[in-house]
This record gives structure tokens, sequence and C-alpha cells, in this order.
């Protein structure tokens, strides 16, 4: 009797140990539920959401450029890229994470070709443990093979979905590479900048030329749409309700480039060269065509992430250094193109005219003090006009030690020689004019002093340090006495339907001031220097058309081929354009950038007159 009153116990105890475990689990799984559909309500609300909807971003048209007639220079084209969402990512857990990537690296093509690179996975999926937001490539410029079969078999790579965005195209290849530049994904140290507030990881951004100093115009605005997606996360349709936004194409450029003349310029100028060409409007400042060489092809740079790889390499750990745009950042002795400033600074302080003649003629040298300073040739008893012709150093050491370097100094500067000109692309160098001060202080690691002899290789452009876009400038600037305008390469800004947005108005930055007789007397010179039969410059004549201009060549390397410089204006009594050449270690200026130069003025004049621009009455 008391054993079934044992067990009926027992059991009774049992009942009431179940009983209560069922009510606290059923209590636990009520708290529960209050605690997520209360407490985490709107989170659990935004998940499936996520689940459900999808926020896509409309990548916004890039602005196309334009030559200043019309012609395509930038273009953009179609380009499919296989993104995974980095939220999605990080939800997972490590097996799932682990399964995902292994099936993505060996997906095959057609051609039995992995369609993904293992290393670029895997750094994504390492990078979506801290990004947040956005996508992130695993695969650029895929093919519409590799879209299709990652889109079959969409059920097997959840968080993977399919993008198109558009990527610069340069139909012309490498012309005008360098003043056009190219754009590339923008690098984890722009986006810290407060320039790039408002940009994402993975968006493409201009990062040289205008591509980069125009970015903000070009990029336009970004649109969203909202759509439904099914469980393996493809597109099922709109949602309705939901406000879709959509983008705004970015502004497009008219630029001041003539496709003609710089086609011309790069033909005259062997990529196998490293130099500079530079033509430019001195009336207003439009640069009419910018070439550096070597050259570089732009389109590299929106190609899949391992062509573009293998071309940056090359370009990159190129000796001759292509990225460099030479026209604004390289910097070289100005030559005897100086001898321009020198002969204007004497002018102005009427320590010479035109017909004057300096003490001691040039019998192929000048003795100063202990030193003896050579000049190129032999030249005998020259004026101020004739010095310029032939490019007389014995007269400009003279002349220089009359001047001093304070005064010839303020005359270059007066051109912009030493200064920044402010052209609308990055990377722009100001050269410099030596002085006592500044070449102390330059050179006072080596233990170098200033002394006066120094003004002997100063007042033949030994020693100073000037850029391209400088001497255009300075040739343009001294041969129409109008001052020196900003140079620069945007012309219109346009939207989308062609309207004008923006326009570029010439802006002179310094005043060029000189008297009438000093304007004369250098124009008579640069006359000389082409159009009298010994003139240094002849190799730049043009039939009809009044051209002047300045040869140099400039030391850089004992024992090396100088620099050759040349620089032309025409027509002279009224000039539109101004060339500047350099071509390193090449020799003579008059021999080798002065033919340059004629090209590049025969293009511009055979669109003005085309019926027979030789034939043109002066």
């Amino acid at each position: 009797m008391f054993k079934a009153q044992n067990e009926l116990q027992n059991r009774n105890l049992r009942s009431l140990v179940f009983m209560a475990a069922v009510a606290l689990v059923f209590s636990c799984l009520s708290v529960r539920l209050l605690y997520l559909q209360y407490a985490r309500y709107e989170e659990n609300l935004q998940s499936s959401d996520e689940n459900r909807l999808r926020r896509i971003v409309l990548k916004a048209e890039r602005g196309l450029i334009f030559d200043r007639n019309g012609t395509l220079l930038v273009g953009n084209r179609p380009s499919y890229q296989i993104v995974i969402k980095p939220a999605e990512i990080r939800k997972m857990d490590a097996e799932t994470k682990d399964s995902l990537f292994k099936r993505l690296i060996h997906l095959k093509d057609s051609q039995g070709e992995p369609i993904f690179d293992s290393a670029v996975v895997d750094t994504m999926f390492q990078r979506s443990a801290w990004k947040s937001h956005g996508t992130l490539r695993i695969l650029e410029d895929a093919s519409e093979e590799q879209v299709s079969i990652v889109q079959e078999r969409s059920f097997e790579f959840p968080s993977v979905t399919t993008v198109v965005e558009s990527r610069r195209s340069y139909p012309y290849g490498t012309l005008a590479a360098h003043l056009l530049g190219y754009t590339g994904e923008i690098s984890d140290e722009q986006l810290e900048r407060p320039e790039y507030a408002g940009y994402s990881s993975g968006d493409r951004v201009g990062q040289k030329g205008l591509e980069q100093q125009y970015d903000g115009e070009f990029r336009g605005e970004d649109g969203v749409k909202y759509v439904q997606v099914d469980a393996y996360g493809r597109e099922v349709g709109n949602i309705e309700g939901m406000q879709n936004v959509p983008s705004v194409p970015g502004y497009g450029m008219v630029t001041t480039i003539d496709l003609d003349i710089q086609k011309a310029a790069e033909e005259a100028l062997p990529d196998s060269v490293r130099g500079a060409v530079v033509a430019i409007d001195p009336r207003s400042g439009e640069i009419l065509a910018m070439v550096s060489s070597p050259r570089l092809d732009p389109n590299i740079f929106s190609l899949k992430r391992r062509e573009r790889n293998k071309g940056w390499a090359k370009v990159a750990l190129d000796s001759t250094r292509p990225l460099m745009n030479r026209a604004v950042a390289g910097v070289y002795p100005p030559a005897s193109v100086f001898k321009l400033v020198t002969s204007g600074a004497g002018l102005e302080h009427k320590l010479v005219t035109g017909q004057t003649h300096l003490p001691k003629p040039c019998t192929g040298g000048f003795t100063f003090g202990a030193r003896y300073q050579k000049c190129w040739g032999t030249h005998g008893n020259l004026d101020l006009v004739n010095a310029l012709r032939l490019s007389c150093d014995v007269y400009y050491y003279q002349l220089g030690l009359m001047l001093g370097m304070e005064r010839i100094n303020e005359f270059g500067h007066r051109f912009g020689l030493g200064h920044k000109l402010g052209v609308d692309i990055p990377g722009e160098k100001a050269g410099w004019l030596p002085d006592s001060v500044s070449f102390n202080a330059r050179n006072k690691r080596n233990g170098w002093r200033w002394a006066r002899g120094l003004i002997l290789n100063l007042a033949i452009g030994q020693g100073q340090l000037v850029t391209p876009l400088q001497e255009a400038v300075l040739a343009g600037s001294i041969a129409t006495g109008k001052g020196v305008f900003r140079p620069h390469l945007m012309k219109e800004l346009r939207d989308v339907d062609g309207n004008v947005v923006g326009r570029y108005i010439p802006e002179k930055i310094f005043e060029g001031n000189m008297s009438e007789s000093t304007h004369r007397t250098l124009l008579a010179g640069m006359d000389s220097v082409v159009n009298h039969p010994g003139g240094t410059g002849k190799r730049a004549a043009l039939p009809g058309i009044r051209v002047g201009g300045k040869s140099g060549s400039g030391e850089w390397k004992k024992g090396e081929k100088t620099h050759a410089w040349f620089v032309s204006v025409a027509p002279l009594d009224d000039p539109e354009i101004a060339v500047a050449v350099i071509q390193e270690a090449q020799g003579g200026g008059g021999s080798m950038s002065a033919p340059v130069c004629r090209k590049v003025m025969e293009a511009y004049f055979a669109k003005k007159y085309p019926k027979d621009s030789t034939e043109v009455k002066e």
C-alpha cells in the first residue's frame, strides 16, 4: 500500500516538474516573442524588408568631353560588375561563408577557365567584415557569358549580384591623354579627404587631368530605385508606393582643344622622344593643343583589375615617366629663349635699344675675372636685334652684368615666370627664377653661394626653371603686348540637353606691361630669328604668314645633347597662336624643334584658310 502511494506521489511530482518545465519554456517563448515584436520591432521589420526589398543605386552617367568643334574626345561604355553585398556576407556563419567562397572560386566558364580570381574574392570577403554598406566588386568588366552563368545559378550564390555601370572610353587612345586624365576607383586615402565627402567605396573618380579637376561637374547625381526580390535575390518586380529617384547625368564639357591641331602636334613630336608641345591662343589663354611624350593610353585604367594592374605597372615603372605631364609639370632651363626676357629688361631700363652695340664684340667667348665663358659661335659686333637673331651669348653676358638679376627677374615675373599660371589641370609647377637669396637657400646643403659671375649663365637662360606652358605663355604675351591671360582647357559646360550652364571667361593674370618701343624691338628680334636668312629659327617659317620665334639649346648634363627649345608666334603683327616645343636631349632648338612648331602652325592656319593657307597675304 505504501509502495503504491509512493509511486503515485512520484508520478505526480514528475507531472508537476514536466508542467513547470513546459510553462517555463512557453514563458520564455512568450517573453522572446514579446521582445521581438515590441523591443526589436523596427529592426526585425527592416531585416524582413531587406530580405524582400532591394535598394539599388542608379549610378549617374559621367559627362562627356568634346573638342572645341564638338568632336567627342571622352565617352562612356556599359560595364558589367559582379559584386557581393558585405552587409549580407557579415550575417553568414563561418560555414555558410566558406561554402559560398568555394562555390565562387570553382565556378568556370564554357572554356573551363575560372570566372573569379580567388585572391580578389578572398580580399573582398575580408573587407566585408568592416564595410557595412554598398557593394564590393569581385569581377570587373564581366562578359555576357560570365554574367549569364552567375545569374542562371543565382540560387547557389546568395548575396552575389550583377550591376551595370559606365566606364570611360577614350576613342583616340593616347591622343591628349595627359590633359584629359583618366578615372579609377576611389582610394581609402581619398575617401578621408573633405573634398570627397559624399563619395563611397567603389565609386570611380577622376585621377588626373580634366577628369580630376572637374570630377564634381562630370560626376552628376546618383539616383535610387527599390525592387522586390525572391529568395535567391533575383528581381521580380517594382515596389508600389516606394519613391524612385532617377539619376542626373553629369555636365559635359566643350574644351578649348582643337582635335586637328592636337593630332598635328602629336604626329610632329615622336613618341620615342621625351618632351612636350603647347599651343595657345595668347589673346584669351585658350589651349589649342597640349602634348606630353612619351604618351600613355588612358583606356588601360578602365580595364579589368588584372589587365589594369599590368598596364599600371608598365607605365609606373617606365624610366621615361610617361605618367608625368611634361607640358605643365616638366621643369627645364629655358636656355636662349630667356634672352627675350634679358632683352626686355635691358630695353625697359633704357640700357640698350634695338641698335645698341655693346663694348666687347663676340670673338667666341667672354672673359670675366679669371673665368672664360664660351659662346656657341663667333658673331662679331652685333646690335640687340641681331644678337637675338644669332642668339649670341657674349652679347647677353655683358647685358646681364649691366642689369643684375633683380631687374632681369622682375621683367620675367611680368609674364608669369616663376609663378603657377593656374591652368585648370592638376600638377602644374611654378618653375624658378633664382636670385641671391633663393639661390643660397636652395643650395645650402651643397655649400654653394651666390656670386656675381652666375649672372653670365642666368642671362642666357642656364639656371632658371620653366615649364613648356610658361614658355608658350611668355612668347605669346610678349608678342601681343596685351598682358598674360590664364591658360585654360575648359571652354563650356553643358547639361545633358546641350544647354550651356557654364562658360570660361578669359582672365588677365599679369599685365605684361612694357613700353611700345620695347614691344617693337622684341617683335623685330623674333621676326629676325625666323625670317632673316641667317636666323636660328628659319625652319619655323611659313609662306605667306609672318612667324616670329626664338630658339634655345638647354644644357643639362655634361657630354649629353642639349634640350631642344623653340617658341613661335603668328601672325606676328596680330598674334593668334603661340607654340612652345621642348625635346629632351635632342640638340639644337632651331634644327629640331622649330619644324615641330611649323607643323602645329600649319594645322592651325590650314583650318583658318582651308582653300590654300600658303597664299595668305600678310
